[in-house]
């Protein structure tokens, strides 16, 4: 319980500190205004440079399918296996992208920081896989 709960403090605060330091809101003596129209630009700005991402994503995977059509036996298994994972991954980005959409200032950092890193996995995965068809359709 303990850990959940300085888990959740941590991620508080990376959400008040990227959002102070991308302008969303300022504190002043006032108290806290809140600059909801500078967060929706980061927002839709994030969303569509991820979903441009996802789709070349998708391409890739297309492709290392139709590579992958050239393999055999243990090779063969081997890649639809990744393939499967790849997709699957895939998957996931768009059910956070759509989450990410309806998302509020309290759940973007974690959204935005959670998409980052699985597309960053996505894309070594694509290179990795890529690298070992290549290397398969040498021998």
């Amino acid at each position: 319980m303990k850990r959940v709960l300085i888990v959740v403090l941590v991620l508080v605060v990376i959400v008040a500190a990227m959002g102070y330091w991308r302008g969303w809101f300022s504190v002043s003596n006032q108290g806290v205004q809140v600059n909801a129209e500078k967060f929706k630009e980061d927002k839709d700005s994030f969303s569509k440079t991820i979903r441009e991402k996802t789709k070349a994503l998708r391409g890739k995977v297309a492709g290392l399918r139709k590579t992958s059509e050239g393999l055999t036996g243990d090779e063969r298994a081997q890649a639809e296996k990744e393939l499967v994972q790849l997709e699957t991954k895939h998957e996931r980005i768009e059910n956070q992208i759509q989450e990410l959409e309806q998302a509020g200032q309290d759940k973007f950092g974690g959204l935005k920081q959670d998409l980052s890193k699985t597309l960053e996995d996505v894309e070594q995965k694509i290179a990795e896989l890529t690298a070992s068809l290549e290397k398969g359709k040498e021998k």
